[in-house]
């Protein structure tokens, strides 16, 4: 691993190897309803507070990530995960039963970005051979968290963002004979798990940069979207280092 500059340039290439996906009611009724592994109607996901709806919904990506990837949390080496709430508790409860290695972050909405990151870093390190990295967040408990509690009725401004209901979860892992040799020690069936890709193709991650702090003095909580802005730019062709990624 080199760093170019500020960027992280991974040269062994660690891949996404399996992925899970579970949305909430408005999720179910968006265009990328049929990429969700789960759709739940249920707010509560038959919980009876939001916050452990949360917990379940994050415990249930990991689950079927693992599923989907004929692994065990056995074979998981750490796990990189994190939430809206305080002190990370959807995560650190929905990991709780697992018994694996868990480092919590809270990057809010790059908490997904940063999980693939440092999973990236500890594969490529040599610190795991598999982690899975995971994020979470539910619309009702973003909502009493940072605004007002549904049930105070406060009227929502014309620029509010509406937060998911929902999780991910990403299982990332050395792309190297060992990994293989794993793989096939695990289930004596050869590596087969590389079918949860179309073409036998799995992603992976070549390089990454953590973001700088930039201060646009926004203060209207209602409007995130003008706050995370400058994140959004853009550049055709990035070269770093003489290397176009």
């Amino acid at each position: 691993m080199n760093n170019c500059n500020g960027t992280l340039l991974f040269e062994s290439k660690p891949r996404i190897s399996a992925f899970a996906s579970v949305g909430g009611k408005k999720e179910a009724q968006g265009p990328l309803r049929e990429d969700f592994d789960r759709l739940v109607y249920d707010s509560y996901f038959g919980k009876d507070t939001f916050e452990k709806a949360e917990t379940e919904m994050m415990r249930t990506a990991v689950g079927i990530a693992l599923e989907k990837g004929e692994m065990t949390r056995e074979e998981i080496d750490m796990a990189f995960c994190g939430d809206l709430l305080n002190q990370c508790v959807a995560s650190s409860f929905a990991m709780s039963g697992f018994g694996i290695p868990y480092l919590g972050i809270y990057g809010a909405c790059s908490t997904m970005a940063l999980g693939l990151m440092l999973s990236a870093v500890a594969v490529e390190s040599g610190a795991a051979l598999r982690a899975i990295c995971a994020a979470s967040s539910h619309y009702c408990t973003a909502e009493r968290q940072y605004r007002m509690p549904l049930e105070y009725g406060s009227q929502r401004p014309p620029t509010a963002q509406w937060t998911v209901t929902g999780s991910g979860a990403c299982v990332v892992e050395a792309d190297s004979e060992k990994a293989k040799e794993r793989f096939r020690s695990a289930d004596g069936a050869g590596d087969n798990r590389r079918a949860v890709f179309p073409n036998t193709r799995m992603p992976y991650i070549r390089a990454a940069r953590p973001g700088i702090i930039t201060d646009l003095a926004v203060t209207d909580q209602n409007n995130m979207g003008a706050a995370m802005a400058p994140a959004n730019v853009k550049q055709e062709q990035l070269i770093i280092c003489g290397k176009r990624l």
